[in-house]
Formats: structure tokens, sequence, C-alpha cells
């Protein structure tokens, strides 16, 4: 299956309106796309309000993210430029009121891209530095990482492929009309292929705690949620010395919903050093802003439209558009 093939199917659903609007305030799911970042279970921002018995949520999301760095730091050096691809197809269900199953399939695609003259352009017309993109071709991709001279990742080809697949278990901790608690299992399966950054070829193992509460205001309603986690992860192929046992998350978010079919939304995105390096690529902790917001399409289904930026410069990727398509049964 081509990329171009997935990157249809968030709009497959978008064939029946409804006369109602089924919108909700919900986190984005969205997270470090970096090529080094990528291939780890890190947990992603899930809403702490499970599915009732017999629900079953479908959604698809699409994200595009772009990165363009140079950097050298004592016996290290680091080359990233390229576009990121990523589709996955994603499944909820409602066991009973209290257990939620869940599963994740991604199709990722590491791409020379489409994004670089675009995002020059934006940083002409506001002012912005380029950093070092200034000095890289549009439009390529080469990924590279050397340590005493050994090169430890490299990929200067496009390639697609199927990513790690996840597996999920959530638990309703506690839920009322207004707020929400929720405790989550994930295990990320070796499905990807290291060589094409589409996996680490490890077993990663994530705990986490998501809340959530809404309230009313003058003009429609809003949220605020938070979670943290903590993720084991496993003896992998990409850069496989260097990788940290454990990697720390977090995200805090709000949204505003003027409308029964509109909601605005802001959220930050953090984790910790996924390598022990001296390079802020590796090394350094990620911060990530996503803004953006939700759009009703129908009586159960909703749309989400997001825009990523990297508050910690070359942690994560330049920026990232997030589009995911969900609907409940």
């Amino acid at each position: 299956m081509s990329f171009r093939t997935c990157a249809c199917l968030p709009f497959v659903f978008i064939v029946t309106a409804c006369s109602a609007w089924g919108l909700e305030l919900t986190p984005f799911a969205v997270r470090n796309f970096s090529p080094p970042a990528i291939v780890h279970g890190l947990p992603i921002a899930e809403t702490a309000r499970l599915l009732n018995a017999g629900q079953v949520s479908a959604r698809v999301s699409l994200d595009l993210s772009n990165i363009a760095t140079d950097n050298t730091a004592k016996d290290e050096l680091i080359y990233l430029d390229g576009e990121t691809h990523v589709v996955t197809a994603g499944l909820r269900y409602g066991i009973n009121d209290q257990l939620q199953l869940g599963l994740d399939l991604p199709w990722v695609s590491q791409s020379e891209g489409f994004l670089d003259s675009f995002i020059k352009d934006f940083h002409d017309w506001f002012g912005l530095p380029d950093g070092d993109r200034k000095d890289m071709e549009n439009d390529q991709i080469e990924y590279l990482y050397q340590r005493n001279g050994d090169t430890r990742l490299f990929l200067d080809d496009e390639v697609d492929g199927l990513g790690d697949i996840r597996l999920l278990l959530a638990w309703q901790y506690a839920r009322s009309d207004n707020s929400a608690v929720a405790l989550q299992a994930q295990v990320k399966l070796p499905t990807g292929d290291a060589d094409k950054l589409t996996g680490s070829e490890a077993f990663d193992v994530a705990l986490s705690l998501s809340a959530q509460r809404d309230f009313p205001l003058s003009i429609g309603q809003g949220a605020v949620w938070a979670g943290a986690g903590i993720s084991y992860l496993g003896d992998g192929d990409v850069i496989e010395d260097d990788v940290e046992d454990f990697a720390a998350s977090g995200w805090l978010g709000s949204g505003w919903q003027p409308l029964d079919w509109l909601a605005l939304k802001l959220q930050l995105d953090v984790h910790s050093a996924l390598y022990d390096s001296d390079l802020t690529e590796l090394g350094d902790p990620a911060v990530i802003l996503t803004m953006g917001g939700s759009i009703g399409i129908g009586e159960k289904t909703f749309l989400d439209l997001g825009v990523g930026e990297d508050l910690n410069i070359n942690a994560s990727p330049d920026v990232t558009f997030h589009l995911a398509l969900q609907h409940q049964f």
C-alpha cells in the first residue's frame, strides 16, 4: 500500500452528513515526529472519558512533519533534513463502563517532502530566522548520525512501510458529568523496520494517567486536560547503544467550544531525552505546542486540525500539521 493511498483514508468517512453535531472537547493525539523519536513508544494524549460498554470509536489521522537541522557536539554529528508522513488508523472499544481496548495501526513514510519552500517563505514573510534550513537544499532527504566517526543512523532514500503497532488498555478510575480520570497501559510491538525508521524493532511498554475537567462559560463551554506517563524503551536497532532505558512524558491542554460544531484547542506536549547525547536533537527534552481546533461534521463525527511548533528548537520537527477524523459507532 502506497503512502498516497493511505493519505486518502482520512477522507473516506466524510461521505455522510448528519443533522446534529457530536463534537466533544478532547486532546490532540500528537507526538514527536522527529525520525529518531518516532520509533519509540511514548504515550500519546488520550481523552480521560472512556467509551461506554459496547461503544466503538474509529479514528484516521494524517500527520506531516518537517525537520531541517545540522549540529555537532564533542564527538557527535547529526544531520536531519526531510519530512515524515504518518497515517494512523485507530480503534477504541468499550469492554464495559470501566475498561477500554485500543489499537493504533500506523503507516510511516520518510520522504523528501514538499514543505521546505513554504516554510522558508513563511519565515521570510514574518522575518523569522531560518536556522540551519538556509544552508540546505529544498525537498531532499538525509538523516545522518555519527559518534566517534561511527555512523549509527543513515537514510537518504524515500521509504515507507508499516510502523510499530500499539495495543492499549484503559481503566476508568473516576468519572462524573464534568470530570474524568483514566489510567492507560500501552505496548508497542516491533512491527516497523529500523532501517526505514518506521520502528525500533523493539517492544516498548508505557503507563500513563490522564484527567479532564469540563466547565460552562458565558459563551459555550470549556475544558482543561492533563496527563503524565512513563515508558520503558526496549532494546531496539535505532542508535541502540545510546537509547535511554526510560522516558517520561506529559501533556497539558485546554479547549473552548463557542458553538455546537466548533472548538478551539491549545496543547503542550513534552517528553524527556530519549538518548544519551550532548546533541539537542537527541539528548534534550522535546517541547511541542499544538494549536488548532475541532469541527463537527455529523452527529458522531468530528475533524481535528492542528499545527505543532517546536518550542525547544531542533528537539522535535520545525512544524507538524495534524489532521484527524473520528467517528463513534
